[in-house]
């Protein structure tokens, strides 16, 4: 089977990068519209596609193949947390959790950065 990808998805180079498929669960809170606007600055390198929550993530991954899940709604539940597990286990990609607890950025990717900058989520999409 041959896999077709879109123009869009591969950065003009003399090698042909593709560019890393970036699969967003966000909320429209003032938090998640910031994060969006700055990852949106990074689409030369990332093709971009952005769902509300958990459930509808695990229906686009089969058809989508996110490379990286960010994952920065407010609230999560432990059922939440055990579909993004499922999601690295069956798609095996990399999920980023951001939480905005105290008025400071917290990124879960393998290890917790507290006190996280912008420059750490940019960081860990494009890693």
């Amino acid at each position: 089977m041959r896999a077709t990808m879109e123009k869009s998805d591969w950065i003009p180079a003399s090698n042909f990068v593709r560019k890393r498929r970036l699969l967003l669960i966000a909320t429209e809170s003032l938090f998640g519209t910031g994060v969006i606007s700055l990852l949106e600055d990074q689409k030369d390198h990332l093709v971009i596609e952005r769902v509300p929550d958990v459930m509808t993530a695990r229906q686009i991954c089969g058809t989508f193949k996110p490379d990286v899940v960010v994952d920065f709604r407010e609230t999560s539940s432990p059922e939440d947390q055990a579909l993004l597990q499922a999601l690295v286990s069956r798609y095996h990609t990399r999920v980023v959790h951001c939480t905005l607890a105290a008025s400071q950025l917290t990124i879960y990717d393998k290890t917790r950065i507290k006190n996280a900058t912008v420059e750490d989520l940019i960081s860990a999409v494009l890693k």
